[in-house]
């Protein structure tokens, strides 16, 4: 394990989100165990944006990955650069319903997981990937956290999704 310093206030802070979060990381933990699924973990500052999480880490916008929950004749999960914005016209033309954004407490419902800190990996709902994400070496989804991410090559997130799609706004 690498070592970081923490200040008082900075380390009472990471405590209070790991003790919050630690149920929904050890699941993303468990999960990868279970389906070895080849990644590292990264922790670091709390983000609320993909901008923000950027800027805490040493990957770019395009490798973040949002994974944003809609709803339509039954909720699905996008995986999406953080850069971009789903197309939801594209969405629904390729589910074949009306879709919209869940809000807060759906997408707690469909995926466990809060917003900011819904992690890909053992939904129990389809999950699309943004095509595009496939031209990244390395890709950062949310590993249960707003303080932790998964490092992920696209070869590996393709492991957990149902398809990759173009919806890209």
């Amino acid at each position: 394990m690498n070592s970081f310093k923490q200040s008082l206030e900075e380390m009472e802070e990471l405590a209070g989100f790991l003790a919050e979060d630690l149920e929904n990381v050890q699941r993303v933990i468990s999960f990868a165990e279970e389906n070895s699924l080849e990644m590292d973990f990264e922790v670091h500052a709390k983000a609320e944006t993909c901008e923000e999480s950027a800027e805490h880490s040493p990957v770019s916008l395009d490798q973040i990955v949002k994974t944003l929950v809609f709803i339509g004749e039954k909720p699905v999960a996008v995986l999406c650069p953080g850069s971009q914005r789903v197309d939801t016209e594209k969405l629904e033309d390729i589910l074949d319903t009306d879709v919209r954004m869940a809000d807060p407490d759906e997408v707690k419902e469909a995926t466990g997981y809060p917003i900011g800190a819904v992690s890909p990996f053992d939904l129990e709902i389809p999950v699309f990937m943004e095509e595009s994400l496939l031209e990244e070496d390395l890709l950062r989804p949310a590993a249960g956290s707003r303080a932790v991410g998964a490092e992920i090559t696209p070869e590996e997130l393709t492991k957990v999704t149902d398809r990759q799609i173009d919806v890209k706004d």
